[in-house]
This record gives C-alpha cells, structure tokens and sequence, in this order.
C-alpha cells in the first residue's frame, strides 16, 4: 500500500551549517543538561507486547487484531519443519548488506540488528548491543555489546564488527540508508565488546533508525571494502556464490540460488533457536501468483495482501492479522500555485476545513479497505512510540462545509454546480499523484472527485509519469494539491516535509512541497531532531501533528492497517510493526 518516495537526498550535516550559529547554540544549551542512558538486558525470548483479539468464525477466515487478548494460541510449540515465505524482490545477485537491493525478509532472517526495536510500539531495546549510553551533550553514544554472540562460521561478535557495518553504511556508494549516518563522524572501538560513536551534532534519529540496521561480519567483507580507495569503497561486486552471506541471526544461509534461499536454523543462537528446522524463501513477484500458492499451502505466510486478496479467500481455513503499519496517505495542499489567479486562495483556513469536512473517509474505508484502515487519523506521525489517537480528522459534514464557503464567498453565482469567488472564478482544482502510487490510494483520490463536487468544488486527479511529477514538484509548483501514500522509517525523518527550512522553492534538498510554514511546526521540528531523550521527541512531535492537523496542512487520508494471511497449522506468529513477517523464529507448524 505504498510508494516510493519522491524526495531528494537530505543532508543533516547540510542542515546544521545552515542553521543561525546563535539558534544552534541555543537549542544544543537546551539539550546539553540531558542524559538517556539504556541499561536494560537482552530478553533471549524477543517477546512482543503484540495483543491480538481472535474474532471467530464457524467457517473461512479467522480475523485477529491489534487489541486485548493474546496471539493465537497453539499449546507448546513443535519442533522441526521447514517453514515457507516468499521474497517479492528479485535479485538475489548483490546481497551488499548496506544496499537493500535484495529482499528485507532475506535480512532480517540472517542478520541481527544492534538495537531491537519492540514489534508493537518500535521503541528501542537491547539486542547485540546490550545497554548503550548517551553522553550529557548528546554527541556521543557508546555501547555494550553482548559478549555471548556467535557469527555463523563460530567466530564471536566484536566491536570491530559493528565499527565496520556502521562505516559502511555511511560511506558505501551504494548505501541506501547514508542518510541516516551522516552525522556520524567518528568510531572509538574502547574494547572487544564496547565502542563509542561519536556525531558532528546530536541526532535524535540515531537509536531508531541508525542502531537498528543489521550488522553484518568485518571478516568477511574487509578484503573487499579495502580494494578501492577511500571515497570510492563498496560491498557491491562481492562473489556471493563462493562466499555466503555470514550473520549472528536465527538462521544461517546454507544455498544461494536464482530464484530462492535455503536456511537452516542456527542452533547456537543467542536469543533462542528457531522452532523449524528449515527456511525456505522462494522469489515471487506476481501478487496474484503469491495468493494463489497461499491458497494450495505452498507458503505458510502471507504478506502484504489488501483487502481485495482478502475477500478471495474469506471463506478458506486460516487466519487474517491485522495490524497497526506505518502507511501514510495524504494529499498536500499547495499554498503558493503559480499558476492560480489568486496564488494564496489557500491562505484562509476555513477554505482549507471545507474541503476536509467535505472528505467521506468512512466510504472509502468500507469501500476500498473493508475496515481495515484508520481512516480518520490525522497528519503523518504513525509511529506508534510518538502517536497520540486523539489526533484525528473531522468526520463528514457537507452542510457545515457548504456553509464555510459561503462565509468567504464562495457561492454558485451562475448555476453550473461549481463555486466562485467575487470575481466569478470557479473553485477548480488540481491534484497531482504519481502514476505508480498503490491502486487503492489512486481509488481514494478518484473518491474525493465526487466528494468536494457535493460542496461545489472541482477536484482533477493528475496521474503523472515520476519524471513528469518530480518536475512539477520541485520546479513547476503549478497545482492545488500534491498526494503520497508512502511508509515511514521508525524514527522521524518528515522534518523536510514540513519545514519552512524544506521548502523546495527555496531549498534544492528540500521536499516541502506546498511552501507551508508555521514557527511552532519548526520549533517542533528542531526539538524532535536534535534530543536524543525519546521523551522530548515524542512531545515534539504530538506537537507538530496537533499543529498541522489544526492548521491542515493538507487533507489527511488515514493510515492503512497491515494484513497478513497465515495457515492454519502456523502457530507463533508476532506481527512487526516494521516488517509485519521479521520474527520468523518463533513459528511452528503443528501436527497434521
């Protein structure tokens, strides 16, 4: 249910020589005072505070959700078995760790992150690293490694180790997750098992989102990091086929082939052994492919799947979760429209409340997502460690949104439907989305055609090539409204969303796409950046979403739910907030 963001590459560093000296130093003497230290141990079982509440039926599927009882329950687990999931990414030809080019289920089954990240509410617990601690001025980290952590071929997990996949990261040219580090400046490896980092400013992404990438083995990658000069060094063009992927996770990679990847289960793994034997992950890129083979049992799990999957296979055996994600969807609105014969006409904010009062997001959630949808929340802050549910969007109300155009004199002088100004323009509009954006949010905004038409307004949906959108994005500026439907990392990275600073008139890194501006928004903005305490952000940013949502920075469009199929002798599932299928160890199939 998303799309690729079509954003530029951000720089923090960019940022912070950017930012007033006098501002800067203000906002570092606010936070310089704190300290967050971790010191909480690893939990071998890796539980989750996932709660789930099992709506029974006397046929088809079993829906489970996101509540108030327990997972489905199975009795003790049974050993042994291969387990089947499938792989929607393609390649398996570069597994360059620091890429992402292959498929993230293929990672998390191998590695191991160094920061754990709660399958529910995503905030950051031990995992490699055992406890970590912040300096007073949020400059330094250091952390506690596990010293019991054994990679693959009986090597033990270093410091060196982690040292390694973080500059990687960082420098690799084919990094997808640079932005993350690019506020690191320097490692201290202090011991076997302890090492500081070191950061140009403070960070308050660095636990989320930088911490919780995998690491992966120095050993087995030095040679070939080594072999291009600083500046030019990359993990891709490494044999694979002759060398296998090494990790600390719950299964170990034991054939690499074109179209699927066979593990086997790390017996010696720290947090606990997987309960099957055997991993099978088979690529498949088809959807309607991989929902038919669910539907022969030829996979054991099944995810993402959408609402249209689920109505195919209702009445078959098996369960549905269905799970809080982090999906946004949204339509910005545009407050500088070259084009328009009054640019600002989205200046005042009763025009702004018409048209979100005028969204019928109750018939597009029953409609396009059968429920499964929280349709009515407001803004994009869905990560569940900094959501506040009482944030949410007006429900329907034609008569008042009627009335609210006519307070600013917008009324139907001539009789043909559509609402004009003084001047006899008619409230016609324009929205733009990519063409590759996910078929239900296309549906949605089609909706909202027929939704501002019952207040007078005219809405055109533009599906625009990604060429065609970015240009009219970044340099065009000419239309009333901008869509995107995309999911977020686990700690904030919108600041270029909605940042004065991020305007993309004025800023070639920025994204900002409707040159919105507030000072409390970019106050909030700066709190939620530069602390590195998880308090301070998460105030920060029910700030940013109460503000944006009051002075409606577009039209909110909800956050769809994640649904994933499991058969029905699959027992332990656990879905994760970030990747609904990650904890795949703890599955077992029961006797047939």
């Amino acid at each position: 249910m998303t799309q690729a963001r079509t954003r530029p590459v951000f720089s923090r560093a960019a940022l912070v020589r950017r930012t007033a000296a006098a501002v800067f130093s203000f906002l570092v003497g606010l936070w310089c005072t704190r300290k967050v230290a971790h010191g909480q141990r690893a939990v071998p079982g890796a539980d989750s505070s996932f709660q789930a509440v099992a709506t029974p039926k006397t046929a088809g599927l079993e829906i489970i959700r996101q509540g108030a009882n327990s997972e489905k329950l199975g009795g003790e687990p049974t050993l042994g078995g291969t387990l089947r999931l499938f792989l929607r990414q393609p390649d398996l030809s570069d597994l360059n760790p620091a890429a992402f080019r292959h498929d993230f289920q293929l990672t998390v089954s191998y590695l191991d992150p160094l920061v754990w990240l709660d399958p529910e509410s995503l905030e950051p617990g031990p995992w490699l690293a055992e406890s970590w601690e912040w300096s007073p001025d949020g400059m330094r980290i250091s952390y506690v490694l596990r010293a019991d952590v054994l990679w693959h071929d009986g090597e033990l997990l270093t410091a060196d180790d982690v040292a390694f996949s973080l500059t990687v990261y960082r420098d690799d040219l084919d990094s997808a997750v640079r932005n993350f580090f690019v506020l690191m400046d320097s490692i201290e490896v202090t011991g076997s098992h302890t090492l500081t980092v070191n950061l140009a400013a403070p960070d308050g992404g660095w636990v989320l989102n930088a911490s919780s990438q995998p690491i992966f083995q120095r050993r087995q990658y030095l040679e070939q990091w080594e072999s291009r000069p600083v500046g030019q060094r990359t993990l891709h063009g490494f044999d694979w086929s002759t060398s296998l992927p090494v990790g600390t996770g719950p299964w170990e990679i034991r054939d690499l082939e074109t179209d699927r990847v066979n593990l086997r289960r790390n017996p010696l793994y720290w947090a606990g052994p997987a309960n099957a034997d055997q991993l099978e992950l088979r690529v498949e890129t088809d959807g309607a492919a991989r929902l038919s083979a669910w539907v022969r049992g030829e996979v054991d799990l099944l995810w993402p799947v959408v609402a249209a999957d689920v109505r195919q296979v209702s009445n078959l055996p098996g369960e549905l979760y269905v799970a809080d994600g982090l999906d946004v969807m949204f339509a910005a609105f545009n407050f500088q429209n070259p084009l328009r014969p009054a640019p600002g006409v989205f200046a005042d904010l009763r025009l702004r409340q018409a048209l979100t009062l005028a969204v019928d997001r109750r018939g597009y959630a029953e409609e396009l997502f059968d429920g499964y949808i929280d349709e009515l929340a407001a803004g994009t802050i869905a990560q569940p460690w900094a959501s506040d549910p009482s944030m949410t969007s007006p429900r329907r109300n034609v008569a008042e949104a009627k009335r609210l155009l006519a307070e600013i004199g917008w009324e139907d002088r001539n009789g043909d439907g559509l609402v004009e100004d003084f001047n006899g323009f008619p409230l016609s509009l324009q929205l733009i989305v990519r063409n590759d954006a996910a078929a239900e949010f296309l549906a949605v905004l089609e909706r909202l055609v027929d939704d501002l038409a019952e207040i007078g307004v005219g809405l055109a949906v533009r599906r625009l090539n990604p060429d065609v959108f970015r240009e009219r994005w970044v340099f065009g500026h000419d239309f009333d409204l901008i869509a995107y439907s995309y999911t977020l990392y686990p700690g904030f990275t919108d600041f270029d969303l909605y940042g004065s600073l991020w305007d993309i008139r004025i800023n070639p890194q920025g994204w900002n796409p409707g040159g919105y501006s507030n000072s409390i928004v970019d106050t909030a903005i700066d709190e939620a950046l530069f602390s590195v305490d998880l308090d301070i952000q998460r105030a920060a940013l029910q700030t940013l979403r109460r503000v944006t949502n009051e002075d409606l920075f577009g039209l909110w469009l909800g956050f769809p739910q994640e649904l994933t199929l499991v058969r029905p002798d699959i027992h332990g599932f656990r879905p994760h907030t970030v990747w609904q299928t990650w904890d795949s160890r703890l599955l077992w199939r029961s006797p047939s």
